[in-house]
Protein backbone atom coordinates (compact mmCIF):
# COMPACT_ATOMS: atom_id res chain seq x y z
CA UNK A 1 0.00 0.00 0.00
CA UNK A 2 3.17 2.41 0.32
CA UNK A 3 5.91 1.07 -0.90
CA UNK A 4 6.83 1.80 -5.16
CA UNK A 5 9.67 -0.11 -4.90
CA UNK A 6 10.75 -3.92 -3.47
CA UNK A 7 13.71 -6.23 -3.83
CA UNK A 8 13.72 -9.77 -4.47
CA UNK A 9 15.86 -11.60 -1.21
CA UNK A 10 16.72 -14.38 -3.25
CA UNK A 11 18.21 -12.52 -6.81
CA UNK A 12 18.31 -9.42 -5.10
CA UNK A 13 16.56 -7.52 -8.22
CA UNK A 14 14.65 -4.17 -7.48
CA UNK A 15 11.08 -4.58 -9.07
CA UNK A 16 9.50 -1.32 -9.37
CA UNK A 17 5.76 0.02 -10.10
CA UNK A 18 4.70 2.25 -12.28
CA UNK A 19 1.69 1.38 -13.10
CA UNK A 20 -1.45 3.87 -11.45
CA UNK A 21 -2.99 2.49 -8.01
CA UNK A 22 -6.53 2.69 -6.85
CA UNK A 23 -5.06 4.33 -3.61
CA UNK A 24 -2.79 6.67 -5.23
CA UNK A 25 0.63 6.22 -4.14
CA UNK A 26 1.71 6.38 -7.81
CA UNK A 27 1.59 9.64 -8.76
CA UNK A 28 1.68 10.73 -12.88
CA UNK A 29 5.05 13.00 -12.81
CA UNK A 30 8.15 13.65 -11.08
CA UNK A 31 11.22 16.18 -10.94
CA UNK A 32 14.12 14.14 -10.42
CA UNK A 33 17.06 15.32 -7.90
CA UNK A 34 19.15 18.05 -9.65
CA UNK A 35 21.09 19.19 -6.27
CA UNK A 36 23.92 16.62 -5.33
CA UNK A 37 23.41 15.57 -1.36
CA UNK A 38 26.98 17.58 -0.56
CA UNK A 39 25.85 20.72 -2.14
CA UNK A 40 22.59 20.19 -0.10
CA UNK A 41 24.36 19.00 3.48
CA UNK A 42 26.77 22.43 2.99
CA UNK A 43 24.06 24.84 2.71
CA UNK A 44 22.02 23.21 5.53
CA UNK A 45 25.30 23.44 8.11
CA UNK A 46 25.77 27.38 6.37
CA UNK A 47 22.14 27.69 7.61
CA UNK A 48 22.93 26.59 11.13
CA UNK A 49 26.49 27.47 11.55
CA UNK A 50 25.37 31.14 10.88
CA UNK A 51 22.56 31.22 13.77
CA UNK A 52 24.40 28.92 16.22
CA UNK A 53 24.65 31.32 19.05
CA UNK A 54 21.06 31.91 19.53
CA UNK A 55 20.77 27.97 19.04
CA UNK A 56 19.59 25.53 21.94
CA UNK A 57 22.70 23.80 23.66
CA UNK A 58 21.69 20.72 23.02
CA UNK A 59 20.53 21.05 19.14
CA UNK A 60 24.39 22.11 18.45
CA UNK A 61 25.86 19.60 20.49
CA UNK A 62 23.66 16.66 18.35
CA UNK A 63 23.58 18.30 15.03
CA UNK A 64 25.05 16.23 12.60
CA UNK A 65 24.56 17.56 8.91
CA UNK A 66 25.19 14.07 7.21
CA UNK A 67 21.85 12.91 8.48
CA UNK A 68 20.23 14.42 5.84
CA UNK A 69 17.99 12.83 3.66
CA UNK A 70 16.42 13.04 0.22
CA UNK A 71 12.31 13.34 0.19
CA UNK A 72 10.80 13.18 -2.80
CA UNK A 73 7.35 14.74 -1.41
CA UNK A 74 3.56 14.60 -2.47
CA UNK A 75 2.33 17.54 -4.38
CA UNK A 76 -1.07 18.23 -6.83
CA UNK A 77 0.16 20.86 -9.04
CA UNK A 78 -2.99 23.00 -11.18
CA UNK A 79 -3.68 24.62 -14.36
CA UNK A 80 -6.37 27.53 -13.90
CA UNK A 81 -8.44 29.03 -16.70
CA UNK A 82 -10.85 31.52 -15.74
CA UNK A 83 -12.46 34.79 -15.61
CA UNK A 84 -11.95 37.52 -13.50
CA UNK A 85 -14.42 40.47 -12.70
CA UNK A 86 -13.44 43.52 -10.36
CA UNK A 87 -14.99 46.63 -9.47
CA UNK A 88 -14.61 49.05 -7.00
CA UNK A 89 -13.26 52.75 -6.55
CA UNK A 90 -9.74 54.18 -6.53
CA UNK A 91 -8.75 57.77 -5.72
CA UNK A 92 -5.77 60.05 -7.72
CA UNK A 93 -4.06 62.44 -5.34
CA UNK A 94 -4.25 66.17 -7.05
CA UNK A 95 -3.06 68.31 -3.99
CA UNK A 96 -0.89 68.03 -1.19
CA UNK A 97 -0.35 70.81 1.68
CA UNK A 98 0.03 71.32 5.28
CA UNK A 99 -2.78 73.16 7.42
CA UNK A 100 -2.51 74.08 11.16
CA UNK A 101 0.74 74.82 12.83
CA UNK A 102 3.19 73.88 15.62
CA UNK A 103 2.01 70.54 17.86
CA UNK A 104 -1.74 70.93 15.56
CA UNK A 105 0.18 71.02 11.97
CA UNK A 106 -1.00 68.25 9.72
CA UNK A 107 -1.26 67.02 6.07
CA UNK A 108 -4.12 67.09 4.08
CA UNK A 109 -4.18 65.42 0.86
CA UNK A 110 -7.15 66.29 -2.33
CA UNK A 111 -8.16 63.53 -4.52
CA UNK A 112 -10.24 62.79 -7.40
CA UNK A 113 -12.39 59.12 -6.67
CA UNK A 114 -13.37 57.29 -9.89
CA UNK A 115 -15.18 54.23 -10.71
CA UNK A 116 -12.64 51.45 -11.40
CA UNK A 117 -13.43 47.90 -13.13
CA UNK A 118 -11.49 45.22 -14.64
CA UNK A 119 -12.52 42.12 -16.57
CA UNK A 120 -10.17 39.61 -17.94
CA UNK A 121 -8.93 36.04 -18.54
CA UNK A 122 -6.68 34.53 -16.51
CA UNK A 123 -4.69 31.82 -17.22
CA UNK A 124 -2.58 30.16 -13.99
CA UNK A 125 0.29 27.90 -14.85
CA UNK A 126 1.28 24.77 -12.18
CA UNK A 127 0.01 26.22 -8.92
CA UNK A 128 1.41 23.80 -6.29
CA UNK A 129 -0.05 22.27 -3.61
CA UNK A 130 1.18 19.54 -1.05
CA UNK A 131 -1.19 16.97 -1.02
CA UNK A 132 0.25 15.21 2.19
CA UNK A 133 -2.17 15.70 5.12
CA UNK A 134 0.95 15.79 7.67
CA UNK A 135 3.02 18.39 5.73
CA UNK A 136 -0.14 20.68 5.15
CA UNK A 137 -1.08 20.83 8.76
CA UNK A 138 0.44 23.99 9.47
CA UNK A 139 0.12 23.92 13.14
CA UNK A 140 3.14 26.21 14.74
CA UNK A 141 3.02 24.88 18.01
CA UNK A 142 3.66 21.13 16.56
CA UNK A 143 5.89 21.77 13.66
CA UNK A 144 7.35 24.07 11.05
CA UNK A 145 5.59 22.84 8.14
CA UNK A 146 5.81 26.00 6.66
CA UNK A 147 9.37 25.53 6.24
CA UNK A 148 8.84 23.11 3.38
CA UNK A 149 6.75 25.65 1.71
CA UNK A 150 10.00 28.50 1.55
CA UNK A 151 12.10 26.78 -0.67
CA UNK A 152 8.95 26.99 -3.65
CA UNK A 153 8.75 27.76 -6.72
CA UNK A 154 10.51 24.54 -7.94
CA UNK A 155 10.84 24.39 -12.12
CA UNK A 156 8.15 22.39 -13.14
CA UNK A 157 8.69 22.57 -16.65
CA UNK A 158 11.08 19.98 -16.30
CA UNK A 159 8.60 17.30 -15.00
CA UNK A 160 8.71 13.91 -16.38
CA UNK A 161 6.85 10.71 -16.59
CA UNK A 162 6.71 9.06 -13.40
CA UNK A 163 9.42 6.39 -13.03
CA UNK A 164 9.93 4.07 -9.84
CA UNK A 165 13.69 4.00 -10.92
CA UNK A 166 13.88 7.54 -9.84
CA UNK A 167 13.27 7.04 -5.83
CA UNK A 168 16.14 4.72 -5.61
CA UNK A 169 18.14 6.02 -3.14
CA UNK A 170 15.85 8.20 -1.72
CA UNK A 171 12.68 8.69 0.39
CA UNK A 172 9.41 9.10 -0.53
CA UNK A 173 6.11 9.63 0.86
CA UNK A 174 2.76 9.17 -0.37
CA UNK A 175 -0.50 11.39 -1.37
CA UNK A 176 -2.84 11.12 1.15
CA UNK A 177 -4.70 14.08 0.39
CA UNK A 178 -7.53 13.98 -2.59
CA UNK A 179 -8.08 17.46 -4.92
CA UNK A 180 -11.14 17.77 -3.09
CA UNK A 181 -9.34 18.55 0.16
CA UNK A 182 -6.84 21.40 -1.89
CA UNK A 183 -9.28 22.95 -4.38
CA UNK A 184 -10.58 25.75 -2.64
CA UNK A 185 -7.16 26.41 -1.44
CA UNK A 186 -6.22 26.32 -5.20
CA UNK A 187 -8.53 28.83 -6.46
CA UNK A 188 -8.30 31.18 -3.70
CA UNK A 189 -4.87 31.16 -4.72
CA UNK A 190 -5.74 31.69 -8.02
CA UNK A 191 -8.16 33.95 -7.06
CA UNK A 192 -4.95 35.96 -5.55
CA UNK A 193 -2.88 36.08 -8.44
CA UNK A 194 -5.52 37.62 -10.38
CA UNK A 195 -5.96 40.38 -8.00
CA UNK A 196 -2.04 40.97 -8.14
CA UNK A 197 -1.63 40.69 -11.84
CA UNK A 198 -4.58 43.67 -11.92
CA UNK A 199 -2.35 45.76 -9.82
CA UNK A 200 0.03 46.69 -12.98
CA UNK A 201 -3.29 48.35 -14.46
CA UNK A 202 -3.67 50.49 -11.48
CA UNK A 203 -0.69 52.66 -11.22
CA UNK A 204 -2.77 55.88 -11.83
CA UNK A 205 -4.57 55.65 -8.80
CA UNK A 206 -1.81 56.37 -6.46
CA UNK A 207 -3.93 56.25 -3.21
CA UNK A 208 -4.98 52.72 -3.91
CA UNK A 209 -7.75 51.07 -4.89
CA UNK A 210 -10.82 49.13 -2.61
CA UNK A 211 -12.75 46.56 -4.27
CA UNK A 212 -15.81 46.46 -3.64
CA UNK A 213 -16.86 43.53 -5.97
CA UNK A 214 -14.48 40.17 -7.11
CA UNK A 215 -15.86 37.62 -8.85
CA UNK A 216 -13.77 34.60 -9.92
CA UNK A 217 -15.24 32.10 -12.23
CA UNK A 218 -12.74 29.50 -13.17
CA UNK A 219 -13.62 27.43 -16.34
CA UNK A 220 -11.33 24.90 -16.95
CA UNK A 221 -9.41 23.02 -14.64
CA UNK A 222 -6.08 20.45 -15.28
CA UNK A 223 -5.01 18.58 -12.44
CA UNK A 224 -1.30 16.44 -12.14
CA UNK A 225 -0.36 14.32 -8.93
CA UNK A 226 3.79 14.70 -8.79
CA UNK A 227 6.67 14.47 -6.71
CA UNK A 228 8.77 17.05 -6.07
CA UNK A 229 12.67 16.96 -4.62
CA UNK A 230 13.67 18.23 -1.24
CA UNK A 231 16.63 17.33 1.16
CA UNK A 232 15.11 17.38 4.50
CA UNK A 233 17.25 17.40 7.99
CA UNK A 234 14.30 17.05 10.93
CA UNK A 235 14.88 17.74 14.53
CA UNK A 236 12.55 16.64 17.19
CA UNK A 237 12.71 19.31 20.11
CA UNK A 238 11.45 18.42 24.06
CA UNK A 239 11.08 21.51 25.68
CA UNK A 240 10.88 22.08 29.68
CA UNK A 241 7.09 21.93 29.69
CA UNK A 242 6.82 18.41 27.85
CA UNK A 243 5.93 19.97 24.64
CA UNK A 244 7.58 18.90 21.53
CA UNK A 245 8.55 20.76 18.21
CA UNK A 246 9.25 18.61 14.92
CA UNK A 247 11.93 21.50 13.11
CA UNK A 248 12.42 21.34 9.79
CA UNK A 249 15.40 22.55 7.74
CA UNK A 250 14.88 21.94 4.20
CA UNK A 251 16.45 22.72 0.39
CA UNK A 252 14.81 22.66 -2.72
CA UNK A 253 16.41 19.81 -4.56
CA UNK A 254 16.42 21.82 -7.62
CA UNK A 255 17.46 25.13 -7.20
CA UNK A 256 19.20 25.27 -3.58
CA UNK A 257 16.90 27.56 -2.37
CA UNK A 258 17.35 26.84 1.75
CA UNK A 259 14.93 27.99 4.75
CA UNK A 260 14.83 26.51 8.53
CA UNK A 261 13.41 26.48 11.63
CA UNK A 262 16.49 25.92 14.51
CA UNK A 263 15.53 25.39 18.73
CA UNK A 264 16.41 28.97 20.28
CA UNK A 265 17.98 29.11 23.51
CA UNK A 266 15.99 30.85 25.01
CA UNK A 267 18.05 32.62 28.43
CA UNK A 268 20.45 33.84 25.59
CA UNK A 269 18.00 35.55 23.37
CA UNK A 270 16.38 37.28 26.24
CA UNK A 271 19.86 38.37 27.53
CA UNK A 272 20.93 39.63 24.06
CA UNK A 273 17.43 41.51 23.85
CA UNK A 274 17.82 42.91 27.45
CA UNK A 275 21.52 44.70 26.49
CA UNK A 276 20.22 45.65 23.00
CA UNK A 277 16.93 47.87 24.72
CA UNK A 278 19.41 49.00 27.52
CA UNK A 279 21.98 50.46 25.07
CA UNK A 280 19.00 51.71 23.07
CA UNK A 281 17.86 53.66 26.15
CA UNK A 282 21.41 54.85 26.94
CA UNK A 283 21.65 56.09 23.66
CA UNK A 284 18.34 57.98 24.10
CA UNK A 285 19.38 59.71 26.89
CA UNK A 286 22.51 60.84 25.51
CA UNK A 287 21.27 62.16 22.41
CA UNK A 288 18.73 64.43 24.69
CA UNK A 289 21.41 65.37 27.08
CA UNK A 290 24.03 66.65 24.53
Amino acid sequence: NQAMQARCHWCRNTLSMNEQMPNGAVPDALLPFSLPKEVAVTKIADFVNSRKFFANRKFKAEFNAENVIGVYLPYLIIDVNAKVNLAGFGEHETRRYTVGSDDNKRTVYDADVYRVERHFDLYVNDLTLESAADKSDINVRKNTNNIVNSVMPFDTDNIVRFNANYLSGFSSQRRDTNIDGVSQLALTQARDIGRYKARDTLRFYDRGVRWEQENFEPVGQRWVSAYLPVWLYSYYEKKPNGNELLHYIAVNGRTGETMGSVPINMRRLWVAASIAQAIGTLTTILLFAF
